[in-house]
């Protein structure tokens, strides 16, 4: 009997004929990203790479992801042998694969940088252009745009994160209280949404015709609770606000009788927003109030969790 080469039946209806299922991976530009990780044939890890989009090809308006498994290899340097690799598709929540400069403040630099050895001790200054005076520089820090990893419960599927105080980056600070938020929902465009409407046979399940360019739901909503506003509203004095109700500046109040007397342990407020308390840690000339914002950022995240 000769031998066949090659793929078995079974194979090939895995192979030539897989699964179809929705993700909405690739279509957020910005934050979607993949890790290839590659292993020896005993499944003993040798590398990984961090790759982008533009490192694989998207077919049929993005219903299929084009992957060329050798090529990648051959970049990390693997030009023949037998190995395993495995891709997973991430989208970034928070936190950044990067470092940045960041002066004493902690305020991000992206200007020049000198590099210099004082007292055996490598260290980055911005650069000044005239490289005969060295009194006046302004030394920078390297940062890695990440979270410190305070405790993880025993099982590992719990974690507590922490900012680190020496970046003062909102972008940095908003993404990191953002992940204990409600996610709130923003179809591409509202026009060309579709309709959301509860399904006939199922009153418990909402059917939602969304725009092939939106990215949809994402997967760290699944599992998670669906909140509409205003879904049933009854006209009357709750319709009633004091949004005409302009307050002199001596009569508006501080971030602590926003609070309430436990000022950051009080971080539950409805009061006041994140965002505004970003603003007033970066920004606020009290040092009281900034450090109150700062305890009430970091108390909201870490409630959530």
């Amino acid at each position: 009997m000769a031998l066949e080469y090659g793929f078995t039946q079974q194979e090939r209806n895995q192979y030539f004929n897989p699964e179809k299922v929705y993700s909405s991976w690739g279509k957020d530009f910005e934050s979607d990203f993949m890790v290839l990780y590659v292993y020896d044939m005993e499944d003993n890890f040798l590398i990984s790479k961090i790759m982008g989009l533009n490192e694989v090809n998207f077919q049929n308006d993005g219903d299929f992801i084009d992957l060329d498994v050798g090529q990648h290899l051959r970049d990390l340097g693997f030009s023949e042998g037998d190995y395993n690799v495995t891709y997973k598709f991430l989208r970034r929540l928070a936190g950044r694969e990067t470092t940045q400069f960041v002066d004493s403040k902690g305020i991000i630099f992206d200007g020049q940088v000198d590099r210099d050895v004082v007292n055996d001790e490598v260290k980055f200054f911005k650069s000044t252009g005239d490289e005969s005076d060295k009194s006046s520089r302004e030394e920078v820090f390297i940062k890695e745009m990440k979270y410190k990893l305070v405790e993880t419960s025993p099982d590992r599927t719990e974690f507590i994160l922490q900012l680190d105080d020496k970046i003062k980056n909102s972008e940095y600070i908003h993404e990191f209280a953002e992940m204990g938020e409600m996610i709130q929902y923003k179809p591409v465009s509202r026009q060309n949404m579709g309709s959301i409407k509860f399904e006939s046979k199922d009153p418990q399940v909402l059917e939602f015709d969304i725009d092939p360019t939106d990215r949809g739901f994402t997967q760290n909503m699944v599992g998670g609770q669906i909140v509409i506003p205003k879904l049933y509203k009854v006209d009357g004095d709750e319709d009633t606000d004091n949004s005409d109700i302009v307050l002199d500046d001596d009569d508006k109040p501080n971030l602590q009788e926003l609070l309430g007397d436990g000022a950051a342990s009080d971080f539950r407020s409805d009061g006041i927003s994140n965002k505004e308390l970003i603003d007033i840690m970066l920004n606020d000339p009290d040092p009281i109030e900034r450090e109150i914002a700062d305890g009430a950022l970091q108390e909201r995240a870490n409630e959530q969790y």
